[in-house]
C-alpha cells in the first residue's frame, strides 16, 4: 500500500482555518493576543463579544486584510497573503460590516453580477450559468423583485441583503459574515438563518459569524468568545448568551 506523499497535506482532512498563538494589531494598538483555534470543513462557527473584542479583525486576517506580529494562519491550506492566496480568495465569501451602496449608479443586478465576475474575469462576459447562479442569489435573498433599482436608493436591510447576495453568487466553499443582522428586520434575520443552513446542508459550505443576535448565535454548532484580543472555545449558543 502506498503511503502519504511527504510534503503533502490533506485538504480532506485539514480545517478551513487554523490560527496558531495569533498576535495583531493597528500600529501600536494590538486586538488580538495569543489567539488559537480551528474552524472545521462545513461547520458553522460564531464568533461572540463585545465591540472591540478582536472578532472582525480576525477575519480581516482570514481575508489578508491584516497581517499577524506572531503565530502562523492558515485559511484553505494557504496562507493569507501569500502568492498562493489570491486563488483563495475566489472561494471565500465575505459580507463586512458596512454595506453601503457606494458612488457608483449599479442596479441590484449589476452589485450581486459583482460575485460571478471574481471567477470570470472583468473581461469576459457572464456565462448562462453565472446569470443563472446570479437569479438564484437574488431569489434566495429577496432581492429578485428589485434586480432593476439602483442600491443607492435601498434601505440599510435591501442593501445588507443584496451584499449577502452578492457573496452568496460566488458559489463560495467558505462564507464569512460580520453582522450579518444588524440591518435585517426579524422577517430579514429568518431569512438569514435559513440560507445558512440551507448552503451548509446541501452545499457543504463553512460558516463563519460575527453576531451579537441571540437568535444567529443560537444556530451554531461551535462558538468562540471573544474578550480583549483572545479567543475562548464554548459549544453552546445558550451559553454564549448567558455567558
Amino acid at each position: 500500500m502506498i503511503g502519504p506523499i511527504p510534503g503533502f497535506r490533506d485538504l480532506k482532512t485539514e480545517p478551513v482555518i487554523e490560527a496558531r498563538n495569533i498576535t495583531a494589531g493597528y500600529g501600536r494598538l494590538t486586538v488580538l493576543r495569543d489567539v488559537s483555534l480551528r474552524i472545521e470543513k462545513n461547520s458553522v462557527t460564531a464568533f461572540c463579544g463585545p465591540n472591540g473584542a478582536g472578532k472582525s479583525s480576525f477575519l480581516k486576517l482570514c481575508l489578508g486584510m491584516l497581517r499577524p506580529r506572531e503565530g502562523t494562519m492558515s485559511v484553505m491550506g494557504t496562507r493569507p497573503g501569500s502568492l498562493f492566496f489570491r486563488r483563495t480568495l475566489l472561494r471565500i465569501g465575505y459580507v463586512p460590516q458596512n454595506t453601503a451602496g457606494g458612488s457608483l449608479p449599479t442596479t441590484v443586478r449589476e452589485a450581486v453580477s459583482m460575485g460571478r465576475y471574481g471567477m470570470a474575469g472583468f473581461c469576459r462576459p457572464l456565462s448562462r450559468l453565472d446569470k443563472d447562479l446570479v437569479d438564484a442569489a437574488m431569489e434566495a435573498t429577496g432581492v429578485a423583485d428589485l434586480a432593476k433599482r439602483r442600491v443607492q436608493e435601498l434601505s440599510g436591510g435591501q442593501t445588507q441583503r443584496v451584499a449577502i447576495a452578492r457573496s452568496l453568487a460566488m458559489e463560495p466553499e467558505l462564507f464569512m459574515l460580520d453582522e450579518p443582522s444588524s440591518n435585517l428586520d426579524a422577517e430579514g434575520r429568518t431569512d438569514l438563518l435559513r440560507i445558512i443552513r440551507e448552503r451548509q446542508e446541501y452545499k457543504h459550505i463553512t460558516v463563519l459569524i460575527v453576531s451579537h443576535d441571540e437568535d444567529t448565535i443560537a444556530g451554531c454548532r461551535d462558538m468562540y468568545r471573544f474578550t480583549d484580543g483572545r479567543a475562548e472555545k464554548i459549544f453552546t449558543g445558550q451559553e454564549a448568551i448567558n455567558g
